[in-house]
C-alpha cells in the first residue's frame, strides 16, 4: 500500500498534481493564451486589476479541473470549440487545395474567400478556446496561435493583422488585392515550416480530442468509460508483467553463456503495446476530466521516453501510439530492455491506475473531489482510490 500511496503523491499525479496542473495552466500555453486575451482587453485598467482578472480565470479553470460540473458558458464554449476546429480544418484544407488557385472568373476571388473563411474560423476557435475546459484542444490552439505570430509579417502583407487578444483582423482593401501566389506559398502543406503545415499539424492533434455533440453523446461517453476501464485495467496488468523480474530470468549453458527467454519478453511487450494503444483510443473519447488529465500525463511521459524506447525497437507515432519493430526488439540487449521498461513502465503506472479509477467510478475530478463533487481530505481520497485499485 505504501508504494501506491507514494505514487499518488508523485510529481505529476494525484494530490500534488493539482500544483502541477496550476503551474502548467498559469505558465504554459494556456497561461500565454489567457495573458494575451486579458492584456488586450484591459488596456485601460490598472496592472493590479488586470492581474486579478487573469488569476480569476485561472482559478475558474482549476475549478473546472477539480469539479466535473461545468457551467452553461463552458458547455457552450466546449461545443463551439469542437465545431470551430472542424470549420478551421475545412478552411485550411481549401487554402491547401490546388483547385483554389486555378484561374477562374473573378481572378483571385476563390483564394481570397478561402483566406477570409480561415480568418473567421480561426477567430471563433480562439474565442471559444479562451472559455473552454477542453485543455487538450486548447493547448493545440495555442500552438496554432504561436505559428500565426511567427508569420505576422507575411500575413500583414496579405491584409491580415493580429489583434492584441490574439484574433485576426482583415484589411478589406489590401486582402482583395493580395497576391494569390503568396497566399498559396504561406499555406503550402508540402513545406514543413509553412504556416499551413504547422497549423495542420496542430489541428490534426486537436481534432483527435473533439467530441461529437449529437444525441448519442451520452451513450458514447458511457461506452468510452467502460472501454477505458477495461483497457486501463489490462494496461496495469501488462505493466506489472513487464516489470516482473522473473520475466528476465536467464539460463546458463555449459560454457557459461546466459540466455534470456526472448520470445516471452517479446510477447509481454506486445501485450503492453496492445493495451496501451487501446487505452489511448478509449480514453480520448471520454469526457471525464480525471481521465483526460491522466491520459495527457501518460502520453507526455511516453514522448519523454521515446528515445530510450526507440533503442529497443519500440517507436512512438505522431498520434502517440506505440509500435514494435520485432526484429530490432529481439536483437536488442535484453538487460537494456529490462532497464528501459522498468523506468518507463514505472513512470506511467500511476497514470494507468488513475485512468482506471476515474473511468470506473465516473469521477471527473483530477484530484481532491469525489464522484458527487464533494471535497475529500487527502487521507479519505487515498483510502478510496486504494480500495478501488484492488
Amino acid at each position: 500500500m505504501s508504494n501506491d500511496i507514494s505514487s499518488l503523491f508523485g510529481k505529476t499525479n494525484g494530490i500534488s498534481g493539482m500544483v502541477s496542473d496550476y503551474n502548467s495552466i498559469k505558465n504554459g500555453s494556456y497561461g500565454k493564451l489567457m495573458k494575451s486575451y486579458y492584456n488586450g482587453n484591459t488596456a485601460n485598467k490598472t496592472k493590479s486589476s488586470n492581474r486579478g482578472n487573469k488569476d480569476n480565470v485561472i482559478d475558474r479553470m482549476m475549478e473546472e479541473r477539480k469539479n466535473p460540473t461545468v457551467s452553461k458558458e463552458v458547455t457552450e464554449a466546449n461545443s463551439g470549440l469542437n465545431s470551430s476546429v472542424k470549420d478551421l480544418t475545412s478552411a485550411l484544407s481549401s487554402l491547401q487545395s490546388k483547385d483554389t488557385y486555378k484561374a477562374k472568373e473573378g481572378g483571385n476571388a476563390t483564394a481570397v474567400k478561402s483566406l477570409k473563411d480561415f480568418v473567421s474560423a480561426y477567430n471563433n476557435t480562439v474565442e471559444n478556446s479562451k472559455k473552454s475546459s477542453l485543455t487538450n484542444i486548447s493547448k493545440n490552439v495555442a500552438g496554432i496561435m504561436d505559428a500565426v505570430k511567427e508569420n505576422k509579417s507575411a500575413l500583414s502583407e496579405l491584409g491580415i493583422n493580429i489583434n492584441n487578444d490574439g484574433t485576426l483582423a482583415i484589411d478589406e482593401k489590401k486582402i482583395e488585392a493580395a497576391d494569390t501566389s503568396k497566399i498559396q506559398d504561406l499555406f503550402d502543406g508540402d513545406k514543413a515550416m509553412s504556416l499551413g503545415s504547422k497549423a495542420a499539424s496542430r489541428l490534426n492533434r486537436a481534432a483527435s480530442y473533439t467530441v461529437n455533440e449529437d444525441n448519442a453523446a451520452t451513450a458514447a461517453d458511457d461506452a468510452a468509460k467502460v472501454a477505458t476501464t477495461a483497457n486501463s485495467g489490462s494496461l496495469m496488468d501488462s505493466i506489472t508483467g513487464l516489470k516482473d523480474k522473473d520475466l528476465y530470468a536467464t539460463t546458463t549453458d555449459k560454457e557459461g553463456n546466459k540466455t534470456y527467454d526472448v520470445d516471452a519478453i517479446t510477447s509481454a511487450a506486445e501485450d503492453f503495446i496492445k493495451y496501451y494503444n487501446a487505452t489511448l483510443n478509449s480514453a480520448r473519447n471520454a469526457n471525464a476530466t480525471g481521465v483526460t488529465s491522466n491520459l495527457s500525463s501518460m502520453v507526455q511521459k511516453t514522448a519523454q521516453n521515446s528515445g530510450d524506447l526507440a533503442e529497443i525497437g519500440i517507436n512512438v507515432g505522431t498520434d502517440g501510439k506505440l509500435s514494435m519493430d520485432k526484429t530490432a526488439f529481439k536483437a536488442a540487449d535484453m538487460s537494456q530492455v529490462q532497464d528501459t521498461f522498468d523506468q518507463y513502465a514505472s513512470a506511467i503506472e500511476s497514470d494507468a491506475r488513475l485512468l482506471n479509477y476515474y473511468s470506473s467510478t465516473g469521477a471527473g475530478a483530477a484530484s481532491g473531489y469525489s464522484a458527487d463533487g464533494n471535497y475529500m481530505s487527502a487521507g479519505d481520497l487515498v483510502a478510496q482510490m486504494y480500495d478501488n485499485m484492488q
